[in-house]
């Protein structure tokens, strides 16, 4: 049985460098094919379904997660800050994802189990 799991995990890392290297070429083509820029994401998205693996921060705050094109900030997206977040606009379908402009608090063990 571990072996199954260890050829699962194998795939996710494969799944997770192809996921990688896509961004990459979406980014590197995105000025001559901004179509082309937008395949490469979608056919990310596809990858990151099938093997259910989690983007990092990163590579979420590069594409719109509703048409799913490849943002680059003043072509494809408007971003802005306004009141502690960071507010994108995607140009081509109109969906806006807001962020906060700091991260999460994260509490320590002790302030969590001690209240102290």
């Amino acid at each position: 049985m571990p072996a199954k799991h260890s050829l699962k995990d194998a795939h996710k890392v494969i799944a997770m460098e192809r996921v990688d290297r896509l961004f990459e070429l979406a980014e590197g083509v995105f000025k001559r094919h901004p179509e082309l820029a937008d395949r490469y994401i979608k056919l990310a998205w596809k990858i990151k379904t099938r093997y259910n693996i989690r983007l990092p921060p990163e590579l979420k705050r590069r594409f719109c997660r509703k048409c799913q094109s490849f943002w680059k900030p003043g072509v494809s997206c408007r971003v802005r800050i306004n009141q502690g977040r960071i507010i994108t606009t995607c140009l081509r379908c109109g969906h806006v994802a807001r962020l906060p402009l700091k991260p999460k608090k994260t509490l320590s063990w002790r302030t969590h189990y001690l209240g102290s």
